[in-house]
Protein backbone atom coordinates (compact mmCIF):
# COMPACT_ATOMS: atom_id res chain seq x y z
CA UNK A 1 0.00 0.00 0.00
CA UNK A 2 1.26 3.14 -0.99
CA UNK A 3 0.90 6.22 0.58
CA UNK A 4 2.14 10.04 -0.71
CA UNK A 5 2.70 12.57 1.72
CA UNK A 6 2.44 15.63 0.59
CA UNK A 7 5.27 18.58 2.49
CA UNK A 8 3.88 21.69 3.82
CA UNK A 9 5.61 23.71 1.57
CA UNK A 10 4.01 21.91 -1.98
CA UNK A 11 0.44 22.29 -0.14
CA UNK A 12 1.19 25.90 0.78
CA UNK A 13 2.05 26.25 -2.82
CA UNK A 14 -1.21 24.19 -4.28
CA UNK A 15 -3.25 26.36 -2.15
CA UNK A 16 -1.43 29.70 -3.31
CA UNK A 17 -2.30 28.72 -6.73
CA UNK A 18 -5.62 27.71 -6.87
CA UNK A 19 -6.46 31.51 -4.51
CA UNK A 20 -4.69 32.83 -7.79
CA UNK A 21 -7.03 31.34 -10.07
CA UNK A 22 -10.08 32.27 -7.64
CA UNK A 23 -8.58 35.77 -7.52
CA UNK A 24 -8.45 36.57 -11.64
CA UNK A 25 -12.19 35.23 -11.67
CA UNK A 26 -13.36 37.82 -9.25
CA UNK A 27 -10.67 40.72 -10.41
CA UNK A 28 -12.32 39.91 -14.16
CA UNK A 29 -15.91 39.92 -12.51
CA UNK A 30 -14.94 43.46 -10.77
CA UNK A 31 -13.79 45.13 -14.19
CA UNK A 32 -16.61 44.27 -16.06
CA UNK A 33 -18.79 45.53 -13.21
CA UNK A 34 -17.43 48.48 -13.10
CA UNK A 35 -17.17 49.03 -16.47
CA UNK A 36 -20.43 48.17 -17.19
CA UNK A 37 -21.86 50.35 -14.68
CA UNK A 38 -19.38 53.24 -15.65
CA UNK A 39 -20.41 53.29 -19.30
CA UNK A 40 -24.11 53.48 -18.69
CA UNK A 41 -23.65 56.28 -16.34
CA UNK A 42 -21.72 58.38 -18.45
CA UNK A 43 -23.85 57.07 -21.34
CA UNK A 44 -27.06 58.71 -19.37
CA UNK A 45 -24.82 61.64 -18.53
CA UNK A 46 -24.05 62.66 -21.95
CA UNK A 47 -27.61 62.42 -23.25
CA UNK A 48 -27.11 59.32 -25.59
CA UNK A 49 -30.53 57.43 -26.33
CA UNK A 50 -29.02 53.71 -26.15
CA UNK A 51 -26.81 52.87 -22.87
CA UNK A 52 -27.16 49.70 -24.07
CA UNK A 53 -24.93 49.60 -26.78
CA UNK A 54 -21.87 51.68 -24.47
CA UNK A 55 -22.60 48.69 -21.47
CA UNK A 56 -22.16 46.06 -24.40
CA UNK A 57 -19.23 47.20 -25.80
CA UNK A 58 -17.43 47.10 -22.28
CA UNK A 59 -18.30 43.83 -21.58
CA UNK A 60 -17.68 42.67 -25.10
CA UNK A 61 -13.76 44.03 -25.86
CA UNK A 62 -13.07 43.45 -21.79
CA UNK A 63 -9.99 41.52 -20.96
CA UNK A 64 -7.49 41.47 -18.43
CA UNK A 65 -4.83 41.78 -20.53
CA UNK A 66 -4.39 45.57 -21.68
CA UNK A 67 -3.36 44.79 -24.98
CA UNK A 68 -5.78 42.53 -25.38
CA UNK A 69 -8.46 44.99 -24.68
CA UNK A 70 -7.13 47.37 -26.74
CA UNK A 71 -7.09 45.50 -30.29
CA UNK A 72 -10.82 44.11 -29.75
CA UNK A 73 -11.83 48.03 -29.01
CA UNK A 74 -9.85 48.75 -32.14
CA UNK A 75 -11.39 46.54 -34.67
CA UNK A 76 -14.67 47.05 -32.59
CA UNK A 77 -15.13 51.00 -33.04
CA UNK A 78 -13.41 50.41 -36.58
CA UNK A 79 -15.85 47.77 -37.85
CA UNK A 80 -18.86 50.40 -36.44
CA UNK A 81 -17.42 53.22 -38.68
CA UNK A 82 -16.98 51.49 -41.39
CA UNK A 83 -20.57 49.52 -41.30
CA UNK A 84 -22.09 52.69 -40.48
CA UNK A 85 -20.79 54.53 -43.54
CA UNK A 86 -21.51 52.03 -45.92
CA UNK A 87 -25.41 52.27 -44.93
CA UNK A 88 -25.87 55.72 -44.99
CA UNK A 89 -24.21 55.67 -48.84
CA UNK A 90 -26.70 53.26 -49.43
CA UNK A 91 -29.97 54.48 -47.91
CA UNK A 92 -29.23 57.03 -50.30
CA UNK A 93 -30.47 55.40 -53.08
CA UNK A 94 -32.37 52.84 -51.33
CA UNK A 95 -34.85 53.75 -49.16
CA UNK A 96 -37.50 51.84 -47.34
CA UNK A 97 -37.30 48.64 -49.73
CA UNK A 98 -37.89 45.69 -47.46
CA UNK A 99 -36.71 43.50 -50.15
CA UNK A 100 -33.80 45.01 -50.75
CA UNK A 101 -33.30 44.98 -46.34
CA UNK A 102 -33.82 40.76 -46.50
CA UNK A 103 -31.32 40.35 -49.23
CA UNK A 104 -28.44 42.88 -47.98
CA UNK A 105 -28.62 41.12 -44.35
CA UNK A 106 -28.31 38.36 -46.37
CA UNK A 107 -25.54 38.87 -48.56
CA UNK A 108 -23.66 40.83 -45.85
CA UNK A 109 -23.95 38.21 -43.02
CA UNK A 110 -22.78 35.69 -45.39
CA UNK A 111 -19.81 37.76 -46.51
CA UNK A 112 -18.76 38.56 -42.60
CA UNK A 113 -18.94 35.08 -41.59
CA UNK A 114 -16.70 34.08 -44.82
CA UNK A 115 -14.57 37.05 -44.07
CA UNK A 116 -13.98 36.17 -40.05
CA UNK A 117 -12.94 32.58 -40.62
CA UNK A 118 -10.21 33.84 -43.19
CA UNK A 119 -8.71 37.22 -41.98
CA UNK A 120 -7.04 38.69 -38.57
CA UNK A 121 -9.68 41.82 -38.96
CA UNK A 122 -12.77 39.12 -38.15
CA UNK A 123 -14.59 40.87 -34.80
CA UNK A 124 -14.01 44.50 -37.33
CA UNK A 125 -16.28 42.15 -40.16
CA UNK A 126 -18.64 41.38 -37.65
CA UNK A 127 -19.19 44.90 -35.97
CA UNK A 128 -19.30 46.24 -39.60
CA UNK A 129 -21.99 43.86 -40.87
CA UNK A 130 -24.02 44.09 -37.37
CA UNK A 131 -24.28 48.26 -37.46
CA UNK A 132 -25.00 48.66 -41.38
CA UNK A 133 -27.90 46.34 -41.07
CA UNK A 134 -28.98 48.42 -37.99
CA UNK A 135 -28.75 51.19 -40.04
CA UNK A 136 -30.57 49.95 -42.78
CA UNK A 137 -33.15 48.27 -40.41
CA UNK A 138 -33.56 52.09 -39.17
CA UNK A 139 -34.46 53.19 -42.65
CA UNK A 140 -37.24 51.16 -42.78
CA UNK A 141 -39.08 53.51 -39.88
CA UNK A 142 -37.81 56.47 -40.90
CA UNK A 143 -35.93 57.24 -44.14
CA UNK A 144 -35.04 60.92 -43.38
CA UNK A 145 -31.31 61.21 -43.87
CA UNK A 146 -31.12 63.18 -41.03
CA UNK A 147 -32.52 60.81 -38.79
CA UNK A 148 -30.48 58.05 -40.00
CA UNK A 149 -27.17 60.27 -39.93
CA UNK A 150 -28.07 60.59 -35.89
CA UNK A 151 -28.83 57.21 -35.43
CA UNK A 152 -25.52 56.15 -37.04
CA UNK A 153 -23.20 58.47 -35.10
CA UNK A 154 -25.26 57.52 -31.93
CA UNK A 155 -24.66 53.54 -32.53
CA UNK A 156 -20.58 55.61 -33.16
CA UNK A 157 -20.64 57.42 -30.27
CA UNK A 158 -21.94 54.35 -27.65
CA UNK A 159 -19.06 52.11 -28.41
CA UNK A 160 -16.35 54.50 -28.66
CA UNK A 161 -17.42 55.49 -25.22
CA UNK A 162 -18.07 51.75 -24.14
CA UNK A 163 -14.48 50.80 -25.62
CA UNK A 164 -12.56 53.79 -23.79
CA UNK A 165 -14.44 52.71 -20.24
CA UNK A 166 -13.14 49.25 -21.15
CA UNK A 167 -9.23 50.34 -21.66
CA UNK A 168 -9.96 52.43 -18.69
CA UNK A 169 -10.51 49.96 -16.21
CA UNK A 170 -8.08 47.80 -17.81
CA UNK A 171 -5.48 49.83 -17.17
CA UNK A 172 -6.82 50.71 -13.85
CA UNK A 173 -6.19 47.17 -12.93
CA UNK A 174 -3.54 46.25 -14.47
CA UNK A 175 -1.16 46.05 -11.43
CA UNK A 176 -3.32 43.21 -9.88
CA UNK A 177 -3.61 41.50 -13.25
CA UNK A 178 0.00 41.62 -13.75
CA UNK A 179 0.89 40.10 -10.26
CA UNK A 180 -1.53 37.31 -10.48
CA UNK A 181 -1.53 36.37 -14.11
CA UNK A 182 -0.56 32.85 -14.43
CA UNK A 183 1.77 31.89 -17.20
CA UNK A 184 -0.29 30.07 -19.82
CA UNK A 185 2.00 26.90 -21.71
CA UNK A 186 2.71 27.96 -25.36
CA UNK A 187 0.72 25.46 -27.50
CA UNK A 188 2.67 24.06 -30.59
CA UNK A 189 1.80 25.27 -33.98
CA UNK A 190 -0.61 23.46 -36.14
CA UNK A 191 -1.22 23.53 -39.33
CA UNK A 192 -4.02 25.96 -40.99
CA UNK A 193 -7.08 24.86 -40.27
CA UNK A 194 -9.90 24.05 -43.62
CA UNK A 195 -11.64 26.75 -44.91
CA UNK A 196 -14.92 26.17 -44.14
CA UNK A 197 -17.06 27.16 -47.32
CA UNK A 198 -20.71 26.16 -46.44
CA UNK A 199 -20.68 28.31 -43.61
CA UNK A 200 -21.32 32.01 -45.31
CA UNK A 201 -23.74 30.35 -47.03
CA UNK A 202 -25.73 28.38 -44.11
CA UNK A 203 -25.60 32.29 -42.56
CA UNK A 204 -26.75 34.01 -45.27
CA UNK A 205 -29.66 31.49 -45.97
CA UNK A 206 -30.49 31.99 -42.18
CA UNK A 207 -30.90 35.55 -42.63
CA UNK A 208 -32.95 35.43 -45.43
CA UNK A 209 -35.44 33.67 -43.39
CA UNK A 210 -34.91 35.80 -39.93
CA UNK A 211 -35.19 38.82 -41.08
CA UNK A 212 -38.54 39.14 -43.42
CA UNK A 213 -40.25 37.77 -40.03
CA UNK A 214 -38.76 40.08 -37.70
CA UNK A 215 -40.11 42.89 -40.14
CA UNK A 216 -43.07 41.35 -39.91
CA UNK A 217 -44.14 41.18 -36.74
CA UNK A 218 -42.00 44.08 -36.13
CA UNK A 219 -39.91 42.71 -33.43
CA UNK A 220 -38.12 45.50 -31.40
CA UNK A 221 -34.72 42.93 -31.15
CA UNK A 222 -33.69 43.35 -34.67
CA UNK A 223 -29.73 43.72 -34.35
CA UNK A 224 -30.58 40.61 -31.30
CA UNK A 225 -31.29 38.31 -33.65
CA UNK A 226 -28.48 39.28 -36.56
CA UNK A 227 -26.00 39.32 -33.72
CA UNK A 228 -26.82 35.86 -32.77
CA UNK A 229 -27.02 34.58 -36.16
CA UNK A 230 -23.28 35.41 -36.83
CA UNK A 231 -22.12 34.72 -33.29
CA UNK A 232 -23.59 30.67 -33.82
CA UNK A 233 -21.83 30.91 -37.37
CA UNK A 234 -18.30 32.44 -36.90
CA UNK A 235 -16.41 29.56 -35.46
CA UNK A 236 -12.57 29.20 -33.48
CA UNK A 237 -10.01 27.39 -35.46
CA UNK A 238 -11.04 23.74 -33.56
CA UNK A 239 -10.93 19.78 -34.44
CA UNK A 240 -14.54 19.52 -33.71
CA UNK A 241 -16.33 19.04 -36.73
CA UNK A 242 -18.19 22.12 -37.32
CA UNK A 243 -21.59 20.93 -37.17
CA UNK A 244 -20.70 19.53 -33.90
CA UNK A 245 -19.44 23.26 -33.48
CA UNK A 246 -22.71 24.92 -34.53
CA UNK A 247 -25.15 22.91 -32.25
CA UNK A 248 -22.96 23.80 -29.07
CA UNK A 249 -22.48 27.20 -30.17
CA UNK A 250 -26.69 27.06 -30.62
CA UNK A 251 -27.53 25.77 -27.46
CA UNK A 252 -25.22 27.59 -24.86
CA UNK A 253 -27.00 30.96 -26.52
CA UNK A 254 -29.91 29.49 -26.17
CA UNK A 255 -29.74 28.17 -22.96
CA UNK A 256 -27.86 31.12 -21.55
CA UNK A 257 -29.99 34.04 -23.19
CA UNK A 258 -33.30 31.94 -21.93
CA UNK A 259 -32.27 31.62 -18.28
CA UNK A 260 -31.10 35.77 -17.95
CA UNK A 261 -34.55 36.36 -19.71
CA UNK A 262 -36.75 33.81 -17.41
CA UNK A 263 -34.74 35.51 -14.06
CA UNK A 264 -35.14 39.13 -15.19
CA UNK A 265 -38.94 38.22 -15.83
CA UNK A 266 -39.13 37.23 -12.35
CA UNK A 267 -36.74 40.09 -10.66
CA UNK A 268 -38.20 43.44 -12.75
CA UNK A 269 -41.53 43.29 -11.67
CA UNK A 270 -40.43 43.77 -8.05
CA UNK A 271 -38.27 46.99 -8.82
CA UNK A 272 -40.52 49.26 -9.42
CA UNK A 273 -37.89 51.73 -11.31
CA UNK A 274 -36.14 51.69 -7.61
CA UNK A 275 -32.11 52.55 -8.53
CA UNK A 276 -30.92 50.62 -5.44
CA UNK A 277 -32.79 47.16 -6.34
CA UNK A 278 -31.72 47.72 -9.82
CA UNK A 279 -28.45 48.41 -9.57
CA UNK A 280 -27.78 45.72 -7.21
CA UNK A 281 -29.69 43.19 -9.17
CA UNK A 282 -27.84 44.25 -12.66
CA UNK A 283 -24.65 43.47 -10.06
CA UNK A 284 -25.43 40.04 -9.02
CA UNK A 285 -25.81 38.60 -12.75
CA UNK A 286 -22.54 40.55 -14.14
CA UNK A 287 -20.88 38.62 -11.21
CA UNK A 288 -22.77 35.30 -11.82
CA UNK A 289 -22.38 35.46 -15.34
CA UNK A 290 -18.93 36.42 -15.44
CA UNK A 291 -17.65 33.67 -12.81
CA UNK A 292 -19.72 31.08 -15.74
CA UNK A 293 -17.53 32.78 -18.07
CA UNK A 294 -14.04 32.19 -16.36
CA UNK A 295 -15.45 27.78 -15.01
CA UNK A 296 -15.19 24.96 -17.44
CA UNK A 297 -14.91 25.29 -21.08
CA UNK A 298 -17.99 23.44 -21.25
CA UNK A 299 -20.14 26.52 -19.32
CA UNK A 300 -17.93 29.67 -20.28
CA UNK A 301 -19.52 30.14 -23.49
CA UNK A 302 -23.53 29.42 -21.61
CA UNK A 303 -22.05 31.90 -19.50
CA UNK A 304 -20.83 34.37 -21.67
CA UNK A 305 -24.38 34.51 -23.28
CA UNK A 306 -25.87 34.79 -20.13
CA UNK A 307 -24.08 38.15 -19.47
CA UNK A 308 -24.78 39.35 -23.05
CA UNK A 309 -28.81 38.63 -21.79
CA UNK A 310 -28.55 39.87 -19.06
CA UNK A 311 -27.27 43.07 -19.87
CA UNK A 312 -29.53 43.78 -22.63
CA UNK A 313 -32.64 42.74 -20.85
CA UNK A 314 -31.89 45.17 -17.50
CA UNK A 315 -30.18 48.22 -19.77
CA UNK A 316 -33.09 49.62 -22.07
CA UNK A 317 -33.46 52.86 -23.63
CA UNK A 318 -34.00 55.06 -20.22
CA UNK A 319 -32.04 54.19 -17.26
CA UNK A 320 -33.23 52.47 -14.32
CA UNK A 321 -36.57 51.27 -16.94
CA UNK A 322 -37.50 47.95 -15.78
CA UNK A 323 -40.10 46.68 -18.72
CA UNK A 324 -40.41 43.25 -18.29
CA UNK A 325 -42.29 43.41 -22.25
CA UNK A 326 -38.79 45.00 -23.53
CA UNK A 327 -37.11 42.30 -22.03
CA UNK A 328 -39.09 39.89 -23.48
CA UNK A 329 -39.39 40.82 -27.11
CA UNK A 330 -35.77 40.98 -27.19
CA UNK A 331 -35.38 37.91 -25.90
CA UNK A 332 -38.03 36.71 -28.55
CA UNK A 333 -35.67 37.54 -31.82
CA UNK A 334 -33.21 35.76 -30.22
CA UNK A 335 -35.17 32.38 -29.98
CA UNK A 336 -36.66 32.96 -33.49
CA UNK A 337 -33.03 33.18 -34.72
CA UNK A 338 -31.93 30.05 -32.74
CA UNK A 339 -34.65 28.27 -34.34
CA UNK A 340 -34.02 28.86 -37.84
CA UNK A 341 -30.84 28.10 -37.37
CA UNK A 342 -31.51 24.59 -36.57
CA UNK A 343 -33.91 24.10 -39.17
CA UNK A 344 -31.41 25.40 -41.83
CA UNK A 345 -28.85 23.22 -40.12
CA UNK A 346 -31.36 20.14 -40.24
CA UNK A 347 -31.78 20.93 -44.07
CA UNK A 348 -28.15 21.04 -44.83
CA UNK A 349 -27.83 17.40 -42.48
CA UNK A 350 -30.61 15.92 -44.38
CA UNK A 351 -28.90 16.70 -47.61
CA UNK A 352 -25.91 15.07 -46.10
CA UNK A 353 -23.56 18.55 -47.17
CA UNK A 354 -21.48 18.28 -44.39
CA UNK A 355 -18.44 21.51 -44.27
Amino acid sequence: MNISFHSPTAQLKQWLNRLAAVTLKEIFAIQVIAAVLVSVLLSDLAGFDYPGWAALSSYAVMNTSVKASTVRAFNRVTGTVLGGVLALLLTTYLIQDAAFLVLFCAIVGGVAVWRADVSRWSYSWVLGAVTSMMVMAEAQKNSEFRHLLRFTFNRIEEVVLGCAVCIAITVLFYPLNRRRQVATPQQNSHPEPPRRPLLPLQAGITLLLVTPILLVFQLTGFWQAMVSVLAVFILPASTQPVQQQVSQRMQQRLYGCMAATLLSLILLPVMHHYPPVYIATLLAGLWLGCHLQQGRPSISYFGRQFTVAWIIVYIQESLWLTEPIQAVMRSVSILIAIIIIGMVMAVFRALKLSV
